[in-house]
Protein backbone atom coordinates (compact mmCIF):
# COMPACT_ATOMS: atom_id res chain seq x y z
CA UNK A 1 0.00 0.00 0.00
CA UNK A 2 1.50 3.58 -0.85
CA UNK A 3 1.32 5.77 1.74
CA UNK A 4 0.97 9.73 2.30
CA UNK A 5 4.49 10.62 3.62
CA UNK A 6 3.53 13.23 6.35
CA UNK A 7 7.50 12.61 8.16
CA UNK A 8 9.30 15.94 9.50
CA UNK A 9 11.24 15.64 6.73
CA UNK A 10 8.88 15.88 3.86
CA UNK A 11 7.61 18.75 6.05
CA UNK A 12 10.66 20.93 6.90
CA UNK A 13 11.55 22.45 3.33
CA UNK A 14 8.53 24.32 3.85
CA UNK A 15 8.28 25.11 7.07
CA UNK A 16 11.76 26.78 6.73
CA UNK A 17 10.64 28.36 3.76
CA UNK A 18 7.60 30.30 5.80
CA UNK A 19 9.92 31.60 8.71
CA UNK A 20 12.87 32.16 6.49
CA UNK A 21 14.02 36.13 6.77
CA UNK A 22 13.32 37.04 3.13
CA UNK A 23 9.92 35.84 2.96
CA UNK A 24 9.18 37.85 6.56
CA UNK A 25 10.98 41.18 4.82
CA UNK A 26 8.65 40.25 1.57
CA UNK A 27 5.29 39.96 3.38
CA UNK A 28 5.92 42.93 5.75
CA UNK A 29 6.36 45.14 2.46
CA UNK A 30 3.38 43.47 0.64
CA UNK A 31 1.16 43.63 3.91
CA UNK A 32 2.89 46.90 5.02
CA UNK A 33 3.42 45.52 8.77
CA UNK A 34 5.74 45.44 10.92
CA UNK A 35 8.36 42.79 10.79
CA UNK A 36 8.51 41.65 14.17
CA UNK A 37 4.65 41.30 13.35
CA UNK A 38 4.63 39.15 10.71
CA UNK A 39 7.66 37.21 12.53
CA UNK A 40 4.96 36.36 15.17
CA UNK A 41 2.24 35.92 12.86
CA UNK A 42 4.80 33.31 10.68
CA UNK A 43 5.60 31.71 13.55
CA UNK A 44 2.24 30.79 14.99
CA UNK A 45 1.30 29.41 11.31
CA UNK A 46 4.19 27.08 11.56
CA UNK A 47 3.35 26.15 15.41
CA UNK A 48 -0.08 25.18 14.53
CA UNK A 49 1.04 23.54 11.05
CA UNK A 50 3.46 21.24 13.25
CA UNK A 51 0.57 20.60 15.47
CA UNK A 52 -1.66 19.57 12.72
CA UNK A 53 0.95 17.25 10.63
CA UNK A 54 1.36 15.69 14.01
CA UNK A 55 -2.51 14.49 14.23
CA UNK A 56 -2.96 13.61 10.86
CA UNK A 57 0.44 11.50 11.90
CA UNK A 58 -1.54 10.12 14.70
CA UNK A 59 -4.19 8.40 12.80
CA UNK A 60 -1.41 5.88 11.43
CA UNK A 61 -0.57 5.33 8.06
CA UNK A 62 -3.01 7.47 5.35
CA UNK A 63 -3.23 5.83 2.14
CA UNK A 64 -2.41 8.05 -1.06
CA UNK A 65 -5.71 7.05 -2.13
CA UNK A 66 -8.03 8.76 0.34
CA UNK A 67 -9.72 11.44 -0.21
CA UNK A 68 -8.46 14.68 2.51
CA UNK A 69 -10.56 17.24 3.49
CA UNK A 70 -8.64 20.45 5.32
CA UNK A 71 -11.08 22.78 6.75
CA UNK A 72 -9.62 25.63 7.46
CA UNK A 73 -6.20 25.92 5.50
CA UNK A 74 -4.92 29.32 6.72
CA UNK A 75 -1.65 29.91 4.68
CA UNK A 76 -1.73 26.82 2.90
CA UNK A 77 1.13 25.35 4.78
CA UNK A 78 -0.42 22.03 5.37
CA UNK A 79 -2.11 22.06 2.17
CA UNK A 80 1.04 22.73 0.67
CA UNK A 81 2.80 19.70 2.75
CA UNK A 82 0.03 17.22 1.99
CA UNK A 83 -0.09 18.66 -2.02
CA UNK A 84 3.76 17.72 -2.46
CA UNK A 85 3.48 14.41 -1.16
CA UNK A 86 0.60 13.50 -3.52
CA UNK A 87 -2.22 13.72 -1.44
CA UNK A 88 -5.56 13.98 -2.82
CA UNK A 89 -6.49 16.79 -1.03
CA UNK A 90 -9.41 19.46 -0.92
CA UNK A 91 -8.49 22.43 1.16
CA UNK A 92 -11.20 25.45 2.06
CA UNK A 93 -10.46 28.62 3.61
CA UNK A 94 -12.74 31.64 3.56
CA UNK A 95 -10.09 34.27 5.01
CA UNK A 96 -12.61 35.50 7.59
CA UNK A 97 -11.78 37.12 11.47
CA UNK A 98 -8.74 39.19 10.81
CA UNK A 99 -6.86 36.53 9.10
CA UNK A 100 -6.09 38.65 5.36
CA UNK A 101 -2.57 37.80 6.01
CA UNK A 102 -2.78 34.55 5.37
CA UNK A 103 -3.42 34.89 1.67
CA UNK A 104 0.28 37.23 1.79
CA UNK A 105 2.16 34.75 3.28
CA UNK A 106 0.54 31.96 1.16
CA UNK A 107 1.36 33.57 -1.92
CA UNK A 108 4.95 34.06 -0.77
CA UNK A 109 5.57 30.75 0.27
CA UNK A 110 4.43 29.16 -3.04
CA UNK A 111 6.70 31.70 -5.10
CA UNK A 112 9.80 30.03 -2.89
CA UNK A 113 8.46 26.74 -2.40
CA UNK A 114 5.92 26.34 -5.94
CA UNK A 115 5.90 22.00 -4.92
CA UNK A 116 3.40 24.06 -1.76
CA UNK A 117 1.11 25.52 -4.52
CA UNK A 118 -1.78 23.70 -3.00
CA UNK A 119 -5.20 24.59 -4.68
CA UNK A 120 -7.19 26.72 -1.97
CA UNK A 121 -10.83 26.55 -2.38
CA UNK A 122 -12.18 30.10 -0.89
CA UNK A 123 -15.72 28.64 0.65
CA UNK A 124 -16.51 28.17 4.15
CA UNK A 125 -17.38 24.71 5.77
CA UNK A 126 -21.26 25.37 5.63
CA UNK A 127 -21.10 25.55 1.88
CA UNK A 128 -20.10 21.80 1.80
CA UNK A 129 -22.27 19.76 -0.64
CA UNK A 130 -21.63 16.23 -1.13
CA UNK A 131 -23.54 16.02 -4.51
CA UNK A 132 -20.54 18.58 -5.64
CA UNK A 133 -17.81 18.17 -3.40
CA UNK A 134 -18.30 14.17 -2.71
CA UNK A 135 -17.19 12.35 0.03
CA UNK A 136 -14.16 12.29 1.59
CA UNK A 137 -12.15 9.75 4.07
CA UNK A 138 -10.26 11.72 6.19
CA UNK A 139 -11.18 15.27 7.56
CA UNK A 140 -9.36 17.57 9.84
CA UNK A 141 -8.69 20.75 11.22
CA UNK A 142 -6.63 22.37 13.75
CA UNK A 143 -8.33 25.80 15.94
CA UNK A 144 -11.01 26.36 12.98
CA UNK A 145 -14.10 24.82 14.58
CA UNK A 146 -14.53 27.96 16.95
CA UNK A 147 -14.82 30.28 13.74
CA UNK A 148 -16.87 28.43 11.74
CA UNK A 149 -20.68 30.02 11.53
CA UNK A 150 -23.23 29.10 11.79
CA UNK A 151 -22.02 26.27 13.80
CA UNK A 152 -24.66 23.53 13.77
CA UNK A 153 -25.40 23.97 10.23
CA UNK A 154 -21.64 23.88 9.34
CA UNK A 155 -21.00 20.61 11.50
CA UNK A 156 -23.84 18.84 9.66
CA UNK A 157 -22.32 20.16 6.66
CA UNK A 158 -18.77 18.26 7.62
CA UNK A 159 -20.94 15.00 8.33
CA UNK A 160 -22.45 15.35 5.08
CA UNK A 161 -19.71 14.55 3.10
CA UNK A 162 -17.95 12.06 5.49
CA UNK A 163 -17.23 8.80 3.54
CA UNK A 164 -18.62 5.48 5.21
CA UNK A 165 -15.84 4.33 7.78
CA UNK A 166 -14.32 7.90 7.34
CA UNK A 167 -12.80 9.77 10.20
CA UNK A 168 -13.10 13.35 11.62
CA UNK A 169 -10.42 14.90 13.86
CA UNK A 170 -10.07 18.34 15.39
CA UNK A 171 -8.29 20.08 18.09
CA UNK A 172 -9.94 23.65 18.91
CA UNK A 173 -11.10 25.51 22.35
CA UNK A 174 -13.79 23.91 24.65
CA UNK A 175 -15.72 27.17 25.86
CA UNK A 176 -16.76 25.16 29.15
CA UNK A 177 -13.55 26.40 30.42
CA UNK A 178 -13.87 29.85 30.82
CA UNK A 179 -10.61 31.05 29.15
CA UNK A 180 -10.06 33.01 25.28
CA UNK A 181 -6.77 30.99 23.99
CA UNK A 182 -6.27 33.74 21.21
CA UNK A 183 -6.60 36.28 23.90
CA UNK A 184 -5.21 34.75 26.43
CA UNK A 185 -7.58 35.74 28.80
CA UNK A 186 -10.53 34.53 31.20
CA UNK A 187 -14.19 34.57 30.16
CA UNK A 188 -17.61 35.20 31.81
CA UNK A 189 -18.61 31.64 32.84
CA UNK A 190 -21.34 30.11 30.92
CA UNK A 191 -21.75 32.85 28.93
CA UNK A 192 -18.53 34.27 27.35
CA UNK A 193 -19.94 36.25 24.86
CA UNK A 194 -20.66 38.59 27.55
CA UNK A 195 -17.50 39.27 28.23
CA UNK A 196 -17.53 42.22 25.80
CA UNK A 197 -19.41 44.30 27.96
CA UNK A 198 -16.69 44.09 30.50
CA UNK A 199 -14.26 45.35 27.78
CA UNK A 200 -15.90 47.29 25.24
CA UNK A 201 -12.79 47.14 22.66
CA UNK A 202 -13.82 43.32 21.77
CA UNK A 203 -17.20 43.97 20.07
CA UNK A 204 -15.44 45.57 16.93
CA UNK A 205 -12.52 43.08 16.70
CA UNK A 206 -12.96 40.79 13.54
CA UNK A 207 -10.94 37.95 15.60
CA UNK A 208 -13.60 38.39 18.41
CA UNK A 209 -16.63 38.19 16.00
CA UNK A 210 -15.69 35.01 14.33
CA UNK A 211 -16.06 33.09 17.23
CA UNK A 212 -18.75 30.94 17.93
CA UNK A 213 -17.90 29.81 21.79
CA UNK A 214 -17.96 25.97 20.68
CA UNK A 215 -17.97 23.66 23.30
CA UNK A 216 -17.50 19.53 24.01
CA UNK A 217 -21.71 19.45 24.56
CA UNK A 218 -21.93 21.35 21.02
CA UNK A 219 -19.63 18.47 19.78
CA UNK A 220 -21.50 15.46 21.89
CA UNK A 221 -24.73 16.57 20.17
CA UNK A 222 -23.39 17.02 16.78
CA UNK A 223 -22.08 13.19 17.22
CA UNK A 224 -25.59 12.03 18.12
CA UNK A 225 -27.26 13.79 15.43
CA UNK A 226 -25.14 12.86 12.66
CA UNK A 227 -24.84 9.32 13.93
CA UNK A 228 -21.18 9.75 14.10
CA UNK A 229 -18.43 7.55 16.95
CA UNK A 230 -17.04 10.12 19.09
CA UNK A 231 -14.12 9.74 21.25
CA UNK A 232 -12.43 13.07 23.33
CA UNK A 233 -8.70 12.35 23.11
CA UNK A 234 -7.42 12.13 26.56
CA UNK A 235 -4.21 13.66 27.91
CA UNK A 236 -4.72 16.76 25.91
CA UNK A 237 -4.21 19.37 28.68
CA UNK A 238 -0.72 17.50 29.69
CA UNK A 239 -0.08 17.31 26.09
CA UNK A 240 -0.25 21.60 25.74
CA UNK A 241 1.83 21.99 29.43
CA UNK A 242 4.65 19.95 26.93
CA UNK A 243 4.26 21.61 24.21
CA UNK A 244 4.43 24.62 26.05
CA UNK A 245 8.07 24.19 27.07
CA UNK A 246 9.07 22.89 23.22
CA UNK A 247 6.93 25.75 21.43
CA UNK A 248 7.86 29.28 21.88
CA UNK A 249 5.24 30.41 20.00
CA UNK A 250 2.59 28.63 21.45
CA UNK A 251 3.68 29.84 24.90
CA UNK A 252 4.07 33.00 24.25
CA UNK A 253 0.25 33.36 22.79
CA UNK A 254 -0.85 31.69 26.01
CA UNK A 255 0.37 34.48 28.19
CA UNK A 256 -0.84 34.08 31.85
CA UNK A 257 -2.58 31.26 31.27
CA UNK A 258 0.24 29.19 29.77
CA UNK A 259 2.19 30.27 32.76
CA UNK A 260 0.09 29.18 35.20
CA UNK A 261 -0.04 25.52 33.10
CA UNK A 262 3.22 25.06 33.13
CA UNK A 263 3.44 25.88 37.11
CA UNK A 264 0.92 23.18 37.64
CA UNK A 265 2.92 20.85 35.45
CA UNK A 266 6.14 21.32 37.23
CA UNK A 267 4.33 21.04 40.54
CA UNK A 268 3.90 17.40 40.15
CA UNK A 269 -0.33 18.03 39.22
CA UNK A 270 0.19 16.04 35.91
CA UNK A 271 -0.87 12.84 36.73
CA UNK A 272 -3.90 14.83 38.35
CA UNK A 273 -4.64 16.46 35.45
CA UNK A 274 -4.39 13.47 33.01
CA UNK A 275 -7.48 11.61 35.28
CA UNK A 276 -9.78 14.55 34.36
CA UNK A 277 -12.25 14.00 32.08
CA UNK A 278 -11.20 15.08 28.79
CA UNK A 279 -14.96 16.62 27.28
CA UNK A 280 -14.35 19.31 30.74
CA UNK A 281 -10.71 20.20 29.55
CA UNK A 282 -9.25 22.87 27.12
CA UNK A 283 -8.01 22.31 24.47
CA UNK A 284 -10.21 19.50 23.02
CA UNK A 285 -9.02 16.60 20.16
CA UNK A 286 -11.84 14.52 19.36
CA UNK A 287 -12.46 12.45 16.59
CA UNK A 288 -15.58 11.08 14.93
CA UNK A 289 -16.46 7.97 12.60
CA UNK A 290 -18.51 6.76 10.51
CA UNK A 291 -19.47 3.07 10.38
CA UNK A 292 -18.70 1.43 7.35
CA UNK A 293 -22.16 0.17 6.65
Amino acid sequence: MTVIDLSPERARPVLEALTSEALIAAVATRADRAPVVVAKAVADIRSEAELALALLRSLGPLAADLRLLEVGAGAGVVAGVLHAAGARLVAIEPLIGGFDLFAVVRDELTERWPAAAAPIDRRAAVELDPARDGRFDVIFSVNVLEHVRPLHASLDALAAVLAPGGRMLHTCPNYRVPYEPHFAMPLVPLRPALTARLRRDLAADPLWQSLNFITAADVTGFAERAGLELAFRPGVLTGAIDRLAGDPAFARRQGWAGRSAAALGRAGLRGWLRALPPSWLTPMVFELRRPAT
